[in-house]
């Protein structure tokens, strides 16, 4: 069953489509409005005539005890657009288009519930267009009269035979009476000429009714209200044009954004990423200007820590140590289905959120194919976790101290040449058992899942896994051959980082946009000093020293537990793996 949240979750997908494409939307629709006014402004104006007419009731010829009967007007517009009615115009307004050419621009429109005709007739000149609708009522009016007086003078004619018939019948009866002798049969003659006589004067009478009524016929149809010469076009409609131009173009529009946004493979929303991973997003990373733009690996929490971004991972670090405080949740496996997702930026930047919390973290950097963990420390990468799966060193060398409190960096090392046999072995395992002892968290930075089975190996040996996802690129197909291929792999994930989101979007997180403003405006300055140092106390207060999300407000490493590599070792770790 769909309840109101759910018809309230499709609208705000609707709008976040709309707002997503607006451009294009915006862009389709100009052009089918500029499309349609040019075509518009290259159409001929065309002016119409209009003359009404009114049509009468007919009597019927053949008995004059008929009601007049009712004309049909469906009928009487198919005779106006007649060849008849055409042929009669030609002759009287003396014009030299051929009969097709004036019925293409001839129109009779019925008024609803009348038996009044409007005659219509288009033509790029206003005068000619007044005249030929004139002409058309006209010879309409015409030839329907005369059609209906041809009929009364055929009924005329056909009474008048009859009569002349009796008449002569009338002449041979008269004649027979006065020879005949014989009383009885001049009695029979004289009543059959008084029958003759009798119908002889109903045949006059409606002899006398015929012709009447042919009088009254000529005048069936009557021109009610001429055309007068068209002031302004009837097309192009200019006004119509435009409104139907821009809701076509909106609907265009609006249907090509749906239609885009079916084909687009790349998820789009936070709700859909929990839907389709089945595990929660846990923080959302905004993507903002030129860090995002800079191909060098800068670690944001170190080089901005008042900015969203930082913020953001802060974010992920409190929801951390919340599920590490309800679950055993000490060795992290960050990864993603694809590269170029941000995972190794998660993976420095949520160790030094972790660390400036006052947990001890070690880092380490399991991608042995495409090492860039040390990068964002600044580290030399001559010895790291190759080395420790593969020679008999101590854990302490591989250690690299990156400057921070509580944190402790191993890098990738040296790129072996069968990655997936060293991760796959024994030494693996006890490994990540040896940092797992000395540290509070261990954060590690794995290949891409669908890439190479580098992450489906070291599955087994983590708590949990943080998918990491690129608002720009992540496909919805990716993301879930990846979760399946972790799921079989034994993988459980605890949560999702929704990274590389434009801010810009403030219709789907409206914090992150406005947020950003205000920080970035007070420190440039813009909004005065005034308002900059309340900016900074509002800040403050928002984030306290004591909070566990930033360590402290003033951005400056926090006086932690700072473990000397030393003390990350185990008694095992000593002798080496």
């Amino acid at each position: 069953m769909t309840g109101p949240d759910q018809h309230t979750s499709d609208l705000r997908d609707y709008v976040r489509v709309l707002m997503a494409r607006k451009y294009e939307i915006a862009i389709v629709t100009g052009l089918v409005f500029i499309a349609t006014a040019f075509l518009t402004f290259r159409q001929t104006p065309m002016y119409q005539g209009v003359t009404k007419v009114l049509v009468k009731p007919v009597q019927n010829p053949a008995t004059s005890l008929a009601i007049a009967q009712q004309p049909n007007l469906d009928t009487e517009r198919e005779l106006v657009l007649s060849e008849a009615v055409a042929r009669k115009v030609q002759e009287n307004a003396k014009v030299s288009l051929s009969v097709s050419a004036l019925l293409r621009h001839a129109r009779v429109q019925v008024l609803t519930d009348t038996e009044v005709m409007e005659v219509k007739y288009v033509d790029p000149d206003p005068a000619t267009a007044a005249r030929l609708a004139n002409a058309f009522a006209t010879a309409y009016v015409e030839f329907r009269s005369e059609q209906t007086l041809d009929q009364f003078q055929a009924a005329a004619v056909a009474v008048q035979r009859r009569i002349d018939g009796i008449q002569e019948s009338l002449s041979s009866l008269n004649q027979k009476i006065q020879e005949t002798k014989d009383p009885s049969s001049r009695a029979t003659l004289q009543a059959q000429r008084d029958a003759l006589v009798a119908s002889l004067g109903v045949l006059q009478e409606r002899l006398l009714d015929v012709q009447s009524n042919a009088s009254v016929a000529q005048g069936g149809a009557q021109i009610v209200q001429r055309a007068d010469q068209p002031r302004s076009p009837v097309s192009p409609n200019k006004r119509r044009d435009a409104a139907l131009a821009l809701l076509a173009g909106l609907a265009l529009g609006i249907g090509l954004a749906f239609l885009r946004e079916r084909l687009d493979d790349r998820v789009k929303t936070r709700q859909e990423i929990e839907r389709r991973l089945g595990a929660p997003v846990i923080a959302v990373v905004p993507r903002i200007g030129t860090w995002r733009r800079n191909d060098a690996p800068q670690l944001v929490m170190r080089s901005n820590p008042k900015s969203p971004v930082s913020e953001a991972y802060r974010t992920l670090g409190t929801n951390i140590l919340y599920a590490a405080s309800q679950q055993p949740l000490k060795v992290l496996m960050v990864t993603s289905s694809l590269g170029g997702d941000g995972k190794s930026t998660t993976s420095s930047n949520l160790a030094v959120a972790l660390a400036r919390a006052g947990k001890r973290v070690i880092v380490v950097s399991a991608d042995l194919r495409r090492p860039r963990l040390h990068d964002f420390f600044g580290l030399p990468n001559d010895v790291g976790l190759s080395n420790l799966l593969s020679d008999s060193i101590r854990l302490a060398r591989a250690t690299k101290d990156p400057g921070i409190p509580n944190l402790r960096v191993i890098g990738g090392g040296p790129i072996p040449h069968d990655p997936a046999a060293l991760l796959g072995g024994r030494r693996a395992e006890e490994f990540v058992r040896s940092v797992r002892e000395v540290s509070d968290f261990v954060i590690i930075d794995t290949p891409p899942v669908l890439a190479v089975a580098d992450a489906s190996i070291l599955a087994p040996h983590v708590d949990g896994a943080v998918f990491v996802l690129n608002a720009e690129r992540s496909s919805r197909s990716a993301l879930i051959q990846a979760r399946d291929q972790l799921e079989q792999a034994g993988a459980h994930i605890i949560g999702a980082v929704y990274n590389n989101f434009d801010p810009s979007q403030s219709t789907a997180y409206p914090y992150y946009y406005s947020y950003y403003k205000e920080d970035r405006a007070a420190e440039r300055g813009s909004m005065g000093g005034k308002r900059a140092k309340f900016g900074d106390r509002r800040r403050q207060s928002r984030y306290p020293s004591s909070d566990v999300r930033s360590g402290n407000g003033s951005g400056t490493e926090p006086e932690g537990l700072a473990v000397p590599p030393a003390e990350l070792v185990s008694p095992e770790g000593r002798e080496g793996l």
